[in-house]
């Protein structure tokens, strides 16, 4: 029991579907036929003909009106006029831009290397870091010089564990010449036994 002979099988999405229709000319050579083409479509192409044809010859008149205006120019000419044009019609764009409803998410000029060395402002996070980064630099050179609270706390604990090992090495010093004298003493009282 096959549901589905042949070469290509079903799968989920339906079966195979080709986009093109193709059949052999009188050459030989696969040519496509799209199925879905309307049959007025040959009227449709002469009306566009005609129609091409009527734009060609406006512009054919347009280019013999400007040649009859302005005598032959020079290549310097040209192109000085050419800037002038792109010049106005940069305005003319400004002008427009400026009437539209303005899109915050637009970039109104492309940036160059030399504005991105430019200073610029920095953004809320920037800001808050560098003035945190610059108040921990402040505190600790007040912390250095002993004026901080901290600091003085620090140095009076620092001044006790100093006295308290002044205080232990001079015992230890007393403990050891003690020992030292006993030592002594008992030798000399060993050499007058003999």
């Amino acid at each position: 029991m096959v549901r589905n002979p042949g070469k290509f099988k079903t799968k989920r999405g339906g079966g195979r579907s080709f986009s093109r229709h193709l059949t052999l000319d009188e050459n030989g050579t696969a040519v496509s036929v799209d199925k879905r083409e309307p049959r007025d479509a040959k009227d449709d192409d002469s009306d566009e003909e005609e129609e091409e044809e009527g734009e060609e010859e406006e512009e054919e008149e347009e280019e013999g009106d400007s040649a009859r205006e302005e005598p032959e120019l020079t290549r310097a000419e040209r192109r000085e006029l050419k800037k002038k044009q792109a010049a106005s019609a940069q305005e003319g764009q400004q002008d427009e831009e400026d009437d539209l409803i303005a899109n915050p998410n637009r970039v109104a000029k492309k940036l160059n290397i030399s504005d991105l060395s430019a200073p610029r402002e920095l953004t809320r996070r920037e800001r808050e870091q560098k003035e945190k980064q610059e108040a921990k630099d402040r505190y600790w050179k007040l912390h250095v010089q002993g004026k901080t609270d901290q600091a003085k706390v620090d140095l009076s604990r620092l001044a006790k564990v100093r006295a308290e090992r002044e205080a232990a090495a001079a015992k230890r010093k007393a403990e050891i010449e003690e020992k030292a004298k006993a030592i002594e003493a008992a030798k000399a009282a060993q050499s007058s036994k003999r």
